[in-house]
């Protein structure tokens, strides 16, 4: 792929606003297969992109949206909580908490996959990360117990 075919950062937080606002305005449980195919994009094209390296456009706007994700999430509204996550993260595309937050509304809804695959993605911006790696463990463990009760079945 030539470096120019490659979505700049700018690109990526266009399509995570975009994303935002289908979540929004969508009933779907979990949500429509295209937000997990463009989740799936906006973290493959940010892992071209060095945590850190370049700043934030509007980290203020990110905390802000965190907040209110944290507070959606805590009112059980786990579709309010993924939009304004991710409406965070076109102001802050590497903001560990707000992928993490993404994640648990993803699990909230539905989207076991997409979390995992958040999940993941958290503690690739954030190795350290201490809520996404429990998580990311017991869901593991999760799957792990079911798998051997299915052979047993």
């Amino acid at each position: 792929m030539s470096p120019s075919s490659r979505p700049t950062l700018a690109d990526i937080t266009r399509s995570l606003a975009s994303l935002a606002d289908r979540v929004a305005g969508s009933d779907d449980c979990p949500p429509e297969p295209y937000v997990s195919e463009r989740l799936r994009s906006a973290v493959t094209a940010l892992q071209s992109f060095i945590p850190g390296l370049e700043p934030a456009p509007d980290p203020e706007a990110a905390r802000g949206m965190l907040r209110g994700a944290e507070s959606a999430m805590q009112r059980g509204d786990g579709r309010e909580s993924l939009a304004r996550a991710l409406r965070g993260l076109s102001y802050a595309p590497h903001h560990p908490g707000l992928w993490y937050v993404a994640a648990s509304a993803s699990f909230e809804l539905g989207g076991v996959e997409d979390a995992l695959r958040l999940l993941y993605h958290t503690l690739w911006i954030h190795p350290g990360h201490r809520a996404a790696r429990d998580d990311l463990q017991a869901l593991t463990a999760f799957f792990e117990g079911n798998d051997e009760g299915e052979r047993a079945a």
